[in-house]
């Protein structure tokens, strides 16, 4: 299941970026992926796989090694730790996809000013964007995922 899913996102993620828009950021599909195998998993199993699929994205995408991998496991562990808290509220999953994005782009913030690195110009837009282009691939997985569970 795992690594079908991984190679869904990969399919995905490479159709979407043939037909998005040149210059606008586009869903983070892995991003997606991350959050759906570490919901319901511990600490310890969930934290170790997001990293895992932070150095896997950091490979496939020739970029800084540990750049995903740290941003996706700050995600992680903010999804982990929202998703526990908002479970009551009916829009907990949206609030906790919101502080999971939060802390990936917090992650990659901290991994350029520990590198020293210069930063893109980034319009806060873009950030909300990605956000709004990637909670519906989000929410729609969450479906899928708890429709296949149901008895």
């Amino acid at each position: 299941m795992t690594l079908l899913a991984l190679l869904l996102a990969l399919f995905l993620s490479g159709l979407l970026g043939a037909l998005w828009p040149q210059g606008l950021m586009g869903p983070d599909l892995f991003l997606v992926l991350t959050l759906l195998l570490v919901q319901g998993r511990p600490y310890y199993l969930g934290l170790p796989l997001a990293f895992a699929l932070g150095l896997l994205q950091d490979l496939l995408g020739f970029g800084l090694l540990g750049l995903h991998a740290t941003g996706l496991l700050l995600a992680a562990y903010a999804y982990g730790a929202a998703s526990r808290r908002l479970a009551a509220w009916e829009a907990g999953q949206a609030g906790a996809f919101a502080f999971a994005f939060g802390a990936k782009w917090l992650g990659y913030f901290l991994v350029a000013y520990w590198l020293r690195l210069d930063l893109p110009p980034l319009w806060p837009g873009d950030l909300v964007l990605e956000g709004l282009f990637t909670l519906p691939f989000f929410l729609l997985a969450l479906r899928l995922l708890h429709r296949d569970k149901a008895p």
